[in-house]
């Protein structure tokens, strides 16, 4: 069974995660042949203050 993570800084939208989530499965579906039902999908929400980039903070 294909599992994605996916990891975001901030939050997303109800709508942001069922697109997310219904897109990440399809590719998978298309890639893998594996069906929908067999596709885990997990998102993590991380606070923007957990991330830096380029020696700075997002937060």
């Amino acid at each position: 069974m294909p599992i994605i993570t996916l990891e975001n800084a901030g939050t997303l939208t109800a709508e942001q995660k069922t697109q997310l989530i219904r897109k990440l499965t399809d590719v998978v579906t298309e890639v893998t042949g594996k069906p929908a039902a067999a596709v885990y999908v997990r998102l993590d929400e991380v606070p923007r203050e957990n991330f830096g980039v380029g020696g700075r903070s997002l937060g």
